[in-house]
């Protein structure tokens, strides 16, 4: 429909209205919210203002007064509403939530901040001009299921260690990070390390792990992380690297990047390392923050990096663990 561009407006912000409502209903299914995608302006309202008038939602909401009684009938039939006449006047009502309704809204408050997020990440856009901007509204809403991302920021995320399952995620996830950060400088090692996980990183006696919300089909994945055993190191003295850590731009800001380094870490720990390495860039804040805070120290590169975005190199000390540590 973009080709006949504004003659088409009405058509395309319905297409757009009825796949929100299905991705959003879809999301209140999965929470176990009993309460239709719909319905939400009329509770939002009544749960700021405390009771209405049919007439006064109407006139609040704009909408038509036949739609807003049809939608509210409904509703008082699903416990979700209430119904008050007014005792000096029997033809006066008013509406308010019933303890039901107002569980609800309470129970659906987290799952509406996750979507906030995401909704304000995909509306994040400056232009002066209104179809362009729709068009780019409707890119990302249209290509991606809304309700996936909410609920990777709702529901349990587990750190596991990669199959080939996640294998096309490791792929998406890392380049979609480079793309974004660093697009005029993704090399030929980058993608033969990325397509290959398993060849590349786990049968050179690397460590690959994943952040999956567990689905009934497949694992979404909102993260990676690897490790690698450096050449060169004493028995004594054992170092590792930690590299391709990245985080789903949507699933961003819920401690998942923090968990899949402590992940490494531990294991690293565990295994006996004195040292752990990585390669970052000075322009990534977020990720020097998160070093940092995880006692990364800033060091002179002892090699040259193979990658030239790469103008950091850090190293963390490790307790080592004894035997009598272990047992």
């Amino acid at each position: 429909m973009e080709q006949f561009g504004v003659l088409t407006l009405g058509s395309r912000l319905k297409r757009l209205s009825d796949h929100l409502f299905i991705q959003v209903q879809e999301i209140y299914s999965q929470c176990d919210i009993p309460i239709s995608a719909t319905y939400f302006p009329i509770l939002r309202l009544l749960q700021k203002t405390g009771s209405l008038s049919v007439m006064e939602i109407a006139e609040r909401l704009h909408l038509s007064h036949p739609a807003v009684s049809k939608q509210t009938t409904k509703m008082i039939k699903e416990n979700l509403l209430e119904k008050t006449v007014d005792e000096q006047d029997q033809r006066r009502s008013s509406l308010c939530l019933s303890a039901f309704g107002l569980s609800a809204m309470q129970r659906v408050e987290p799952v509406l901040q996750e979507m906030k997020i995401i909704l304000e990440k995909m509306t994040a856009f400056s232009s002066e001009n209104f179809m362009a901007s729709l068009s780019s509204l409707e890119s990302q809403v249209l290509s991606s299921s809304l309700a996936d991302k909410v609920l990777d920021r709702l529901e349990p995320i587990e750190i596991v260690l990669l199959e080939t399952q996640h294998e096309k995620a490791f792929y998406d996830l890392n380049m979609a990070w480079l793309e974004r950060y660093f697009p005029n400088h993704i090399v030929e090692k980058d993608r033969i390390t990325l397509s290959n996980p398993n060849q590349e990183i786990i049968e050179k006696g690397g460590v690959v792990w994943v952040a999956i919300r567990k689905t009934k089909s497949v694992h979404s994945v909102v993260g990676t992380i690897a490790f690698a055993s450096m050449e060169g190191g004493s028995s004594d003295l054992k170092k590792g690297e930690v590299f391709k850590l990245s985080v789903a731009e949507h699933a961003q800001g819920k401690g998942i990047a923090q968990r899949l380094l402590s992940t490494a870490i531990d294991f690293a720990t565990q295994g006996g390392f004195s040292t752990l390495s990585l390669e970052t860039a000075s322009c990534l804040d977020v990720a020097r923050h998160l070093y940092d805070k995880n006692g990364f120290v800033e060091k002179p590169f002892p090699i040259p990096s193979l990658y030239a975005r790469a103008d950091v190199y850090m190293e963390k000390l490790l307790i080592l663990k004894t035997n009598r540590d272990l047992s």
